[in-house]
């Protein structure tokens, strides 16, 4: 396969047909007579080991460069604020459906923390949401954005946006055609059982920590949960769940991971539900053998509901 790393640096260092000669002329003066017997091969030799010096110097140089140290912890620099048209804030790429973490928070990112910039945020959804709500690159938030792969993660679960001299990281919560993501896939594009540390049980709200999941069982709790498959809902049971929550039944489940920043998503133990991104999966029955004493007895105030 052509390298043109290669490529480009053997044109760089390649001594043009007069000096080649000359250095041809040099060496085979200075040879023994029997050197010279195979000075026809030289005229090929020569050009070949210049080619595998200069070779060893694309590969071999690198090594030598002082390491790249991790990326560490992402701070946020700027809560987010509510938006005044009440539309959350979200966009879409590549065929899925973003929100932005902590509604809108920014956040202190490196330029080597950004990858490739794959787009600009072209489409205002506040503007036009029949026409733009399932738009590639339309948005109700940072509108002129542009997005970039964050480096150390799947674009398919984190990107980041810089608009105005601010970074943002969105966060894919479902497909642009609402049919939902494969929760096994999708935890394997996050990599969460290798990033998140630890796991607090919350309140629904998210203001209060209920309990927090030892370290010995994150993995395993992780483990579980990405067992669970998509929920068809019937209307008696999207009125259950609502009825969990204004009960206390719901609760938050806050994954911290390894960059400082989290992954959220609901459980209602007593329905064996989970709520990742915008759809709603059924825990498998392991849950409930392995974790459910973990929900007994936590109480919080309860949901206020329209």
């Amino acid at each position: 396969m052509r390298d043109d790393r290669f490529v480009s640096a053997y044109e760089r260092v390649r001594p043009d047909e007069e000096t080649r000669e000359r250095m041809l002329a040099h060496v085979l003066s200075h040879r023994s007579p029997a050197a010279r017997k195979a000075g026809h091969r030289f005229r090929w030799v020569m050009p070949a080991a210049c080619a595998a010096a200069v070779l060893l110097c694309v590969v071999a140089v690198p090594q030598f460069r002082p390491a790249v140290e991790p990326s560490g912890v992402i701070q946020q620099v700027m809560p987010g604020a509510d938006s005044s048209n009440g539309m959350r804030k979200f966009m879409n790429y590549d065929g899925l459906r973003y929100v932005f973490l902590e509604n809108g928070a920014s956040y202190d990112l490196s330029p080597r923390q950004l990858s490739e910039a794959v787009g600009t945020l072209a489409y205002d959804i506040v503007q036009d949401p029949e026409t733009y709500g399932s738009a590639e690159f339309a948005a109700t938030f940072a509108v002129g954005g542009t997005i970039y792969e964050l480096d150390g993660y799947d674009p398919e679960f984190r990107v980041a946006v810089e608009a105005e001299g601010c970074y943002y990281i969105c966060q894919s919560v479902d497909t642009i055609d609402n049919t939902g993501l494969d929760l096994a896939t999708y935890f394997e594009k996050a990599d969460l059982e290798a990033r998140v540390e630890t796991i607090q049980i919350c309140d629904h709200a998210g203001g209060e920590s209920l309990a927090q999941v030892s370290d010995g069982e994150v993995e395993a709790l992780l483990s579980v949960i990405v067992g669970s498959l998509q929920a068809e809902l019937t209307n008696e049971q999207y009125q259950q769940i609502g009825k969990a929550q204004k009960a206390g039944g719901s609760f938050l489940l806050c994954c911290n991971m390894n960059d400082g920043t989290a992954y959220q998503m609901y459980v209602i133990p007593s329905l064996s539900i989970v709520m990742a991104g915008d759809s709603v999966y059924t825990l498998p029955d392991a849950f409930a053998e392995q974790f459910g004493a973990l929900f007994d007895g936590l109480e919080q105030q309860p949901v206020p509901m329209g």
